[in-house]
């Protein structure tokens, strides 16, 4: 028989630590159900970052939300009625706290209502963004002018009738 596995709260941090004398950083990233207004989204996210300030966290960085699609349909019941989604909200604050206040801030997001999901990890101060490199090609300046002398001169050459029907053969037989 198969055995059943519980699924661990991943939107509490694991090592809530008991001393309390240094704060750390965390960082909260979130999902607002689309269907708020883009007007009210302003609203919403000051409820977030007020609910963090409340239970003594200190936001310190912070992304404003934008819409985003899902990876996966996510489903929350407001008012015993199953809504579904496939886009959201998403932003993330950055923040400073007491470790012991952390399971506070995670009480004070689940009772937000507009949340359809989020995540509190512990992370570092630094405001590290990703933004994707283009891919650079090592060339060798040499090379490159050898080859557009190359087909500078291959370009001022005549080519003979004979010699373009055979290139054009070679081209339609393959």
């Amino acid at each position: 028989m198969a055995e059943k596995k519980e699924i661990k709260d991943v939107n509490l941090v694991d090592d809530i630590e008991s001393d309390e004398g240094e704060p750390k950083i965390y960082e909260v990233g979130f999902h607002i159900i689309p269907t708020i207004t883009t007007e009210d989204v302003g609203a919403e996210f000051t409820k977030v970052k007020s609910a963090i300030e409340e239970k003594g966290g200190k936001p310190f960085s912070e992304d404003f939300p934008k819409v985003k699609p899902l990876a996966y349909a996510i489903s929350k019941i407001d008012r015993g009625v199953k809504h579904t989604y496939d886009k959201a909200y998403f932003s993330w604050i950055k923040f400073e706290a007491d470790p012991a206040a952390v399971a506070d801030i995670k009480k004070a997001l689940e009772s937000v209502g507009s949340i359809l999901r989020f995540i509190i990890i512990k992370t570092i101060k630094e405001n590290i963004t990703y933004s994707p490199r283009p891919a650079h090609l090592r060339t060798d300046p040499d090379r490159v002018a050898r080859r557009n002398k190359e087909e500078k001169e291959k370009a001022e050459k005549p080519i003979s009738e004979a010699e373009l029907d055979k290139t054009i053969e070679e081209l339609v037989i393959g």
